[in-house]
């Protein structure tokens, strides 16, 4: 099979303080993604580790909602409504409520208030309300293409202010246009690339590769799931569905999104983390293309919190984890059984 798993690794020397100024070796492993060629560090011990049993209290951060712009009181006074090609002036499905968002970061740019409660921790969130989120910003995606045709859309989820979240109710944001952000628009791009090249999908070789392996986590349904040999952030599970193009709101796939989301969420908060990212994309005019969504963890929010986003990131565009995908594999398999 024509995938590659490309690694090697150097060794810092240095005399430890910790051993009494003994010489020691610590070891840095470097990996490159086999579609994209993107590169990521292993660096052990490189953060803090989560303590499961104390976990901070988020009281004070989450408030009462009372002026929470997404909270039912609030959100049809101040949050706008749709264009006319919608069809509605704000969606609903389930729990969820979604609407325009006030500062676009696509040309279609939408947000799901995705539960009824002001806040909710990620483990309480569920498959249910996780695929009515899901539903209710396919239905909008949906409207944009009928509309715009748009080439590119992609559903993604900021938990927590240091997943970049600015409002702590639970929440989805659904983007369309013809660009695609620099990553969808790359992975297209290679997954085109190497269709021609190979005669088969990307994805399909390489779940076909990582069924059974280390870094095999398990499925949901219509939809599989594995720990990336090459993660983008801490703890990254990548879900793959065997399809292409826009999935319907009622499509079994989102129904393994979602499960597939709230196991690995389930995973996290065992671990002691309380904040996360997801994108769910889509690439509508490119066969190759199978629907794909990443899940990444991101420093525990507390008081003093770490952000896992440092110069490496902004700067150097570099991708740096402290924990191999074939460490955590199997203890995020255990959360699909």
């Amino acid at each position: 099979m024509p995938i590659e798993f490309e690694r090697s690794v150097d060794e810092a020397r240095f005399k430890s303080p910790f051993e009494e100024f003994e010489t020691v070796a610590e070891t840095i492993e470097h990996r490159t993604d086999p579609l994209t060629g993107r590169s990521v560090r292993i660096v052990p011990q490189a953060a803090p580790t989560p303590d499961p049993d104390d976990r901070p209290d988020l009281d004070d951060a989450i408030g009462d909602g009372e002026e929470c712009f997404f909270c039912p009181h609030n959100v049809e006074d101040v949050t706008p409504e749709y264009p006319a090609f919608v069809g509605v002036d704000r969606g609903a499905r389930g729990e969820a409520t979604s609407f325009p968002n006030l500062f676009p970061y696509s040309k279609h740019s939408n947000v799901v208030a995705l539960t009824e409660d002001h806040f909710r921790p990620m483990d309480e969130l569920g498959a249910d309300r996780l695929a009515d989120g899901l539903g209710c910003a396919l239905e909008y995606v949906q409207a944009v293409a009928d509309h715009d045709d748009s080439a590119f859309a992609s559903i993604n989820m900021n938990f927590l202010p240091p997943s970049g979240s600015s409002i702590v109710h639970p929440h989805m944001q659904a983007i369309a246009d013809d660009h695609g952000t620099d990553r969808q628009a790359r992975i297209a791009r290679r997954e085109r690339e190497y269709e021609a090249e190979h005669g088969a999908r990307y994805y399909d070789d390489l779940l076909e590769r990582e069924r059974g392996g280390d870094r095999y986590v398990g499925d949901t349904g219509d939809v599989e799931w594995i720990a990336p040999f090459a993660p983008l952030g801490k703890w990254h599970v990548t879900g793959v569905a065997d399809t292409t193009g826009l999935l319907d709101p009622d499509d079994g796939a989102v129904d393994g999104f979602a499960t597939g989301i709230a196991n690995v969420l389930d995973y996290y908060a065992d671990l002691g983390l309380n904040t996360f990212n997801v994108g769910l994309r889509f690439a509508r005019r490119n066969p190759a293309s199978q629907v794909a969504v990443d899940v990444l963890a991101r420093s525990v929010f507390e008081d003093r919190y770490i952000n896992d986003m440092f110069y490496f990131q902004t700067v150097h565009d570099q991708r740096s984890i402290d924990v191999a995908p074939e460490t955590y594999a199997s203890e995020v398999a255990a959360h699909f059984e």
